[in-house]
């Protein structure tokens, strides 16, 4: 009964891997079709029945390449814009990769999981390199646009996974047989079984000169591998690979450590934003990335959807720049709910500087004493997070910034405060000297969002007036004049074309 019902479940799942995948993958279709006319040996041994939702970027595409093409595999993801990332240290594994090819029509990216090699051992102690690409002995393929991409077939996909399990699951019961939970039993039951079927069978498989061999079986649902073939399986992978005899216990200790290690990273990293690089950063190193635009241009919109993007894969994190309300150092919020919210009277006041006497009165005194407070306290702020977010991205993290300080223009767009009369000098001259040190750092990617006023007004209604919307306009056209690599983008455009523009500016710089 083994061998008929795996012929069967195998050739569902072939004629599955050959459907058409759909056209909005079509940005992938010229890194793969090169890789064929380049006569690349690769093809994809793992969690194949998600490769639709791989190629549309939604997840990982777990790809085996020959060993001695690799070299070739990289030149061509490099010339279609691809980059590679570092891991954290606990998630390094020889003979891996991670290689992120640009989709830059949909703004997305894909990962492909590169090996020349299926490491076996824990998820953080992956020690044992046993299968190669040779070992795959029937690939089958799938088509994407006017390609084919190698797929492992099921037999050879279902040896590779068992050999993972072997190493990794931690099955239920007790007995001859384990039982198989989550990923696990849903990967072998996809592989081995039809849908409605059950029954037992046998996978297979020649590994150089040792046998593979592993009983599978389905029962009511659930799906159960023989322990001892598990068990024959380590032993055979530990003594290919020479393991020492102590590796019994000394994987599990290494494995633990590994993953106490990535687990206080991700800990720590969830505490305070930005101290540790938890995941993966870009090789090419981190970015520091500001976005200004008036109100109304969908600024902050863009940095959630970048900050989302990038998050996906990367280390990155977002820093807001402004002092919006609820946001930013409590005394200074104090002093805006006790006086920046009144803002007639307030400015009222300090406009008049002067008593209807012509002296300096008291109230004028405390509100341009107060108003200094705000503006060097502001600045401070401002000058923390700018050197944080240098920091951050000098340990690799992609920093997005909503906002960033100017010195060139006061009293908007994040400048210094507007000189007041009787404002005290010495404070003046402290936020002054702020901004100047602020200066000194500029981000790695300042993209301007421009449009026109109307576009400002449908949007966030009574934000701004025109004055006030051609005022910030004019000082960003004189921002650009004094660094000309600014990247000015449309954002009149749909949400999704301004998204597009700022993905593709952002990636070239990676």
């Amino acid at each position: 009964m083994g061998g008929s019902h795996l012929r069967g479940a195998a050739q569902i799942a072939v004629d599955y891997r050959q459907e058409f995948i759909s056209p909005q993958s079509n940005a992938a279709a010229s890194f793969f079709v090169r890789l064929g006319e380049a006569g690349i040996r690769y093809g994809i041994f793992k969690s194949s029945r998600n490769t639709q939702m791989a190629l549309a970027g939604e997840q990982d595409l777990d790809i085996l390449v020959a060993r001695e093409d690799y070299q070739q595999f990289c030149a061509i993801a490099s010339e279609c814009g691809g980059i590679r990332s570092v891991n954290h240290p606990s998630l390094a594994s020889p003979g891996r990769e991670d290689w992120f090819i640009p989709d830059f029509e949909h703004a997305k990216y894909l990962h492909l999981d590169v090996h020349t090699s299926v490491r076996l051992g824990g998820k953080f102690n992956k020690r044992y390199p046993y299968f190669a690409y040779s070992d795959i002995g029937d690939w089958g393929a799938v088509t994407l646009g006017s390609c084919s991409i190698p797929i492992a077939s099921p037999m050879d996909e279902a040896a590779v996974t068992l050999s993972r399990i072997a190493f990794r699951a931690k099955g239920k019961g007790s007995g001859s047989w384990q039982k198989l939970t989550g990923d696990w039993a849903r990967e072998i039951d996809e592989l081995l079984f039809a849908p409605v079927e059950a029954g037992e069978t046998t996978v297979c498989r020649e590994h150089g000169d040792l046998p593979f061999r592993c009983r599978v079986k389905k029962q009511g649902g659930e799906v159960w591998v023989h322990r001892e073939d598990l068990a024959s399986i380590r032993r055979a992978v530990k003594a290919c690979c020479g393991a020492p005899i102590y590796s019994a216990l000394s994987d599990p200790i290494r494995n633990t450590a590994r993953t106490w290690r990535y687990a206080a990273a991700r800990f720590v990293n969830r505490l305070v934003p930005g101290v540790v690089v938890d995941r993966r950063r870009p090789a090419s190193g981190g970015l520091v990335v500001a976005v200004i635009a008036p109100d109304g241009m969908g600024k902050t919109t863009q940095v959630e959807r970048m900050s989302k993007l990038f998050g996906w894969k990367f280390c990155c994190t977002r820093l807001y720049l402004g002092t919006g309300d609820g946001q930013g150092w409590p005394l200074r919020r104090l002093l805006r709910t006790l006086y920046m919210r009144r803002r007639s009277k307030f400015n009222a006041t300090l406009l008049n500087d002067l008593d209807g006497e012509g002296r300096s009165g008291l109230k004028s005194r405390v509100a341009s004493f107060l108003y200094a407070t705000w503006g060097l306290l502001a600045a401070f702020e401002r000058h923390v997070r700018v050197r944080a977010a240098r920091r951050i991205a000098d340990r690799g993290f992609i920093v997005v910034c909503d906002r960033w300080p100017q010195s060139i223009e006061p009293g908007f767009m994040d400048g210094p405060t507007r000189p007041r009369k009787l404002s005290p000098n010495l404070l003046r001259r402290w936020e002054l000297s702020m901004y100047d040190r602020m200066s000194r750092v500029q981000p790695d990617v300042t993209i301007h969002l421009v449009g026109d006023y109307e576009v400002s007004r449908a949007r966030k209604p009574g934000e701004l007036i025109r004055e006030e919307f051609d005022k910030r306009i004019a000082l960003m056209k004189e921002m650009q004049a004094r660094a000309p690599g600014i990247h000015v983008i449309d954002a009149t455009q749909d949400l999704d074309e301004v998204s597009k523009s700022i993905f593709g500016v952002i990636w070239k710089m990676l």
